[in-house]
């Protein structure tokens, strides 16, 4: 039976900054015996950009003892599989869909089958010469496509990345897109693995302003990003996990990656995108482009 809201957190840590928020190394053992269910919901697979084979990722989540949410880019081959072959996992079908407009959304649905059709009918016909990198959608349409399908809207990595509009929060703070955006998110990403503890921090503001839940997850691409940051809940499927995230009974746990681990991940996520070097190239000086004209209009006026 999952807890209500404010039910029995207690036998979880937790920071003195958000209630449901711990900065830590997820311990599943204790995790576990608080009755809670630990899930990485942000993780890239071989069938994108990451390293990782759906067989490994399968053994590596069960010897860990926690579920894991499948969020490639702009495609979902890997999650039908690792769903197909979950057995007794808690493996959440998601995918990390990037809008033309700069922001990364991830997308979990309560059903394989659901994921599937939402891909075919707006994702699929609608990547870019570099599939991976972006499709042709905004974000208020990755938003909008989504809203007919069980599933829940989170904005991924709020305020990254470095020197790319990779996040909802810091394309609405520099006046590119509208804050209305805010208005179809159904949580918040608030600790990811891959950013600075001071964007996640900013992230977990975020939500607690827009009274939204939060969610953890690595961003993980190797193996050895698994399980490092988590959402607990207390849920006997991945459909009541998604139930308690909606409800806000959710806990994360997690830490940043240090940043060796950082540049060596983006080194095997740069080689990966070899094969599309000139259409991601394109892009992002497309993208470098579009922001300056913003600058210099919103300087001029």
């Amino acid at each position: 039976m999952a807890a209500g809201k404010g039910e029995n957190k207690g036998d979880l840590p937790t920071d003195s900054l958000h209630p449901d928020v711990t900065f830590a190394q997820p311990d599943v053992p204790a995790i576990h015996d608080g009755g809670y269910i630990p899930v990485d919901m942000h993780f890239h697979t071989i069938h994108t950009d990451g390293l990782v084979k759906i067989p490994a990722l399968l053994s590596k989540v069960r010897a860990l003892r926690i579920g894991c949410a499948v969020t490639d880019h702009n495609e979902i081959s890997g999650a039908v599989h690792a769903c197909r072959e979950r057995g007794e996992l808690s493996i959440i079908p998601g995918i990390e869909v990037s809008a033309v407009d700069g922001p990364h959304i991830l997308l979990y649905f309560y059903s394989p089958r659901d994921l599937e059709d939402y891909f075919i009918r707006h994702i699929q016909e609608r990547r870019s010469d570099s599939p991976w990198l972006l499709t042709k959608l905004t974000t208020a349409e990755v938003f909008d496509t989504a809203e007919g399908y069980a599933c829940i809207r989170v904005p991924a990595h709020p305020y990254g990345y470095l020197i790319f509009n990779g996040g909802l929060a810091k394309c609405i703070e520099k006046g590119y897109l509208d804050r209305e955006l805010y208005g179809k998110c159904e949580a918040v990403e608030g600790i990811c693995a891959n950013m600075t503890h001071g964007e996640n921090l900013r992230a977990i503001a975020l939500a607690h302003h827009l009274k939204l839940p939060v969610t953890g997850g690595t961003d993980g691409h190797l193996l050895s990003d698994l399980g490092t940051a988590v959402t607990c809940a207390r849920a006997e499927s991945p459909e009541e996990f998604l139930d308690e995230i909606r409800k806000g009974h959710a806990r994360i746990i997690g830490t940043e990656k240090h940043l060796s681990a950082k540049l060596f991940t983006a080194a095997v996520i740069s080689a990966r995108f070899m094969p599309w070097f000139f259409p991601s190239l394109k892009i992002h000086c497309s993208s470098a482009a579009g922001r300056a004209r913003h600058f210099i209009l919103k300087k001029r006026y």
